[in-house]
């Protein structure tokens, strides 16, 4: 970079230097010998200033190319020469200017999510009053209703969690949560189609209690099981909790349709749904995508294993405890 900066000057120095070296051997009555003096300390005064150049200002440089990001140029080492300082002065104009858009975007993607959480809330007042009048009919009415009824609500929570996932950092509040509480809510949310399907849960939990958040535990559990209710018969759906090694685990299983192969590596993609039943309507793409986003966040390792006409099994092994209390401090 120097070098290539630098070349014109040079140039322009050579040609000075000849022309003074030929105006020596053109003109008689000056001594060559005094020429070539001339010539040899013009070369020695340019090349220990170069050298001088070169050394003061290359830390900046170094660090300048090494740089990616506009909000790194605060790492910058203090400008060495005049042409330094007017770069560090304009890049200081640039970040101020991307600072201020980044701000603007910021508070406008705020303002949206605001309002897009409000509509969901403002969604939810009219989805409860439907639900009680879906509960008022009779039970051959209620079921195809109810069933519609839980799809719009997943919809809409899948909606809502994935605007809060931006933030969800801010929004965790590690505490101690009761297992069976949080997988009987998501149980009673399906009882409609559980009941209309035959299936049934058999729970053996040996860990009763994890160290998690609530709220983003309980969206997990509800997307996990939501989907072996979804894809299974009228086969059982098995709920175990176990420590294997220390380590706390949820291990949930279904008999249903499963996944091929060639599709677990991707089943955590956003909007993949399946390459052997893409026509199915109720697959989003988006509610295991959400999963792995939010298990990612709070440490928790996720493993999905299934053999196509078999079924499913998902594992959530959970930190250690002293891992939740780093993230309780955090």
């Amino acid at each position: 970079m120097y070098i290539r900066q630098t070349v014109p000057w040079m140039i322009l120095f050579i040609v000075f230097n000849l022309s003074i070296l030929l105006l020596g051997i053109l003109d008689t009555e000056i001594p060559i010998l005094s020429v070539i003096y001339i010539f040899i300390i013009n070369t020695v005064i340019l090349s220990l200033f170069l050298m001088w150049d070169f050394f003061r200002g290359r830390n900046y440089r170094l660090e300048l190319m090494n740089i990616e990001r506009i909000d790194e140029t605060d790492s910058l080492p203090a400008p060495a020469t005049p042409y330094q300082k007017r770069l560090d002065a304009q890049l200081s104009v640039m970040k101020k200017f991307h600072n201020d858009m980044l701000e603007s975007e910021t508070k406008k993607t705020e303002e949206n999510l605001d309002e897009l959480t409000r509509w969901i809330h403002d969604m939810k007042m009219p989805m409860t009053t439907m639900k009680l009048k879906i509960d008022d009919l009779d039970e051959k009415e209620r079921s195809g209703m109810e069933e519609e009824w839980l799809r719009l609500d997943a919809a809409l929570n899948e909606m809502l969690y994935e605007k809060r996932l931006t933030n969800i950092s801010n929004d965790l509040y590690i505490e101690s949560v009761e297992i069976e509480n949080v997988i009987s809510n998501t149980i009673r949310k399906l009882r409609a189609i559980c009941i209309e399907k035959g299936i049934g849960f058999d729970m053996d939990l040996h860990v009763t209690q994890i160290e998690t958040d609530l709220k983003w535990f309980s969206f997990m559990v509800d997307q996990i099981i939501g989907n072996s209710v979804k894809y299974s018969g009228d086969s059982d759906i098995t709920i175990s909790s176990y420590l294997r090694e220390g380590w706390p685990e949820l291990e949930i299983s279904d008999a249903g349709r499963g996944i091929r192969a060639e599709d677990i590596p991707r089943i955590f993609e956003a909007g993949f749904t399946s390459t052997s039943d893409h026509g199915d309507r109720e697959a989003t793409g988006m509610g295991m995508y959400l999963t792995k986003e939010v298990a990612d966040a709070m440490d928790i390792v996720i493993d999905v294993k299934s053999r196509y006409g078999e079924g499913t099994t998902t594992i959530l092994t959970f930190p250690k405890k002293n891992k939740f209390q780093e993230m309780k401090t955090m």
